[in-house]
């Protein structure tokens, strides 16, 4: 699951920004035309999906009798989204005009955005490819938290590339934190998002270089949606402080947990839990097993796709359906260059320098445990989940949630409800406990 965060309205399992006015119509395309429909708002906002403050307005125009005016709040960034239809392995620009601050234009996974337009209008481009399966993307422009109103006008997109960057390069003056970030249940294609650098590489286990295992590729993140760069902003404490997650109620971690790599698998077997109906078995947070308990003494999962330094959770599992029926999760595995599957930890009073964002919704978490205070989110190549670490101005976390964008020296905490708007983009000293 993956959450917006920054928003006033959380998001829980859902698609876009909380949205109000009309409901977004996929439109049709044809080739080479303009697949967005509306795109100079001369039909007020017809096919568009607006939040806060937004209306099709006459006098500052780019072209026509009427732009988009939009006048975002202190917890609503003035988003406007429409649905339009593409067709697969293809390459679309969009382009449009802006007047404002801090706006951003956008669709599946690409997107650009300007510090200021100096008054005037000024266009905006980005290119993207689509997936074999993608028929339908989400164009949206939005601005920033408490930013003067902006407009946008002449909305245009087509098959092609376009010449205009895909990212903006850096401001001369200081931006605001980043824009809303997408669902972590929605596809790249459905959710807002800005392009960025690619994560920096993981560190490798301390476990040596020679062996079978030092062979494998590199450990890959799990989603290939490119995260934006999100500038950080002051340093500010959260007024709710995370208390350490108590496990209490919850079955044990599996012990007795052991493994070696076989040519391109891994094999893991692990001790029984009592009480416990089934296991899961987790790669970098990515679910390589289901074993369920009949009784047997010895329990065994086999990973086909192993990757050099890869890091497993192993969980016991109830069947009440309450949130404590996931178990407690394992300490973190490795699999050493020596081809077998070691304990791990990164040692305790490791302080690192991280980027803390914030959601705010409730629901479950790609673990199965239940969102709350202290429970974060981790790029678990860096992080594995079970990991216990003390975030500076937030409290304590407990590493069991991962998101599209929590790649690399990332962690995204949870706070609630306008606590998650506040906290912005912050870069804080992370304590491993």
């Amino acid at each position: 699951m993956r959450r917006w965060k920054g928003l006033a309205v959380a998001a829980g399992c859902a698609s876009v920004a909380a949205v109000v006015g009309i409901t977004a119509m996929v439109l049709p395309a044809s080739a080479g035309a303009n697949a967005v429909g509306d795109p100079g708002f001369e039909s007020g906002l017809t096919g568009w999906s607006c939040s806060g403050t937004v209306s099709a307005a006459a006098g500052t125009v780019h072209s026509g009798a009427a732009a988009l005016k939009a006048s975002p709040g202190a917890a609503d960034t003035a988003q406007c989204t429409q649905a339009v239809a593409v067709s697969p392995n293809t390459t679309y620009t969009l382009t449009a005009w802006i007047n404002g601050s801090y706006v951003y234009i956008g669709a599946s996974g690409a997107s650009i955005w300007t510090p200021s337009t100096g008054g005037a209008f000024q266009q905006l481009s980005t290119s993207f490819t689509t997936s074999a399966t993608t028929t339908s993307v989400t164009v949206f422009v939005h601005g920033w938290y408490g930013q003067p109103t902006y407009y946008a006008d002449d909305f245009v997109l087509t098959s092609g590339a376009g010449g205009g960057p895909t990212t903006t390069p850096p401001p001369t003056s200081t931006p605001p934190p980043a824009s809303p970030s997408p669902s972590r249940s929605a596809s790249p294609a459905a959710s807002p998002s800005r392009t960025a650098s690619p994560s920096p590489t993981p560190p490798t286990s301390p476990t040596g270089g020679t062996g079978p295992g030092a062979g494998l590729a590199a450990c890959q993140f799990w989603s290939t949606v490119t995260p934006p760069v999100r500038t950080v902003g002051p340093s500010h404490d959260a007024a709710s402080q995370a208390p350490m997650i108590s496990l209490a109620g919850r079955l044990p971690a599996p012990s007795t947990v052991s493994g070696s790599l076989h040519g391109p698998s891994v094999t893991i077997t692990f001790s029984r839990v009592a009480g416990a109906v089934a296991y899961r078995v987790w790669r970098n947070s990515q679910s390589v097993g289901w074993v369920d308990d009949w009784g047997q003494a010895t329990l065994s999962v086999t990973d086909t796709a192993p990757c050099r330094n890869a890091h497993y959770t192993i969980a016991a599992l109830r069947s009440d359906g309450s949130d404590a029926s996931t178990g407690a999760l394992s300490q973190p595995y490795v699999l050493a260059d020596s081809g077998t599957v070691q304990p791990y930890a990164i040692p305790a009073g490791t302080r690192l320098q991280y980027e803390i964002t914030s959601y705010n919704d409730a629901g479950q978490t790609a673990s199965g445990m239940n969102t709350a205070l202290g429970i974060c989110a981790v790029d678990t190549r860096y992080i594995p989940w079970g990991t216990r670490f003390k975030v500076d101005g937030y409290g304590y976390c407990y590493a069991a949630d991962i998101g599209t964008w929590i790649q690399g020296e990332i962690v995204d905490v949870w706070l609630p409800g306008a606590e998650a708007d506040s906290w912005g983009v912050q870069q804080r000293t992370i304590t491993i406990q």
